[in-house]
């Protein structure tokens, strides 16, 4: 089973309007990050049981989690220590969706989809 399916059995609701928690990361050095999304990997993506790592080193993700504590999730994309949380709100699929493509990093001010890999 899927991670998506998973969710949808445990909430009995369609996976867009689960709620959980949208948050933006910033790298200040730019860092390779696994991720349950490919749109930040390379294509054919290279992945393992945990994911997809991204094309490039990264410096920007965006992520849903509908975990209690969103930072055990937050924290499977690498050491704390190379990273800050700079966004993180109450929030669904669908809001996590216009964050990638018409937000930008509350930090820096970099549009949040030029961290998404180029595809041809």
């Amino acid at each position: 089973m899927s991670w998506e399916q998973d969710v949808v059995a445990k909430h009995g609701r369609p996976l867009a309007e689960i709620e959980g928690h949208v948050y933006v990361l910033h790298y200040e050095t730019p860092q390779v990050v696994k991720s349950v999304s490919s749109e930040y990997a390379a294509v054919p993506p290279q992945q393992d049981q945990d994911g997809f790592l991204s094309a490039t080193a990264i410096r920007h993700y965006v992520g849903w989690t509908q975990q209690a504590n969103p930072r055990k999730r937050i924290n499977r994309h690498g050491r704390a220590a190379q990273r800050e949380i700079v966004y993180l709100e109450p929030g669904t699929l669908r809001d996590e969706e216009t964050m990638k493509r018409v937000g930008v990093c509350p930090k820096c001010g970099e549009n949040l989809r030029d961290s998404f890999a180029a595809r041809s």
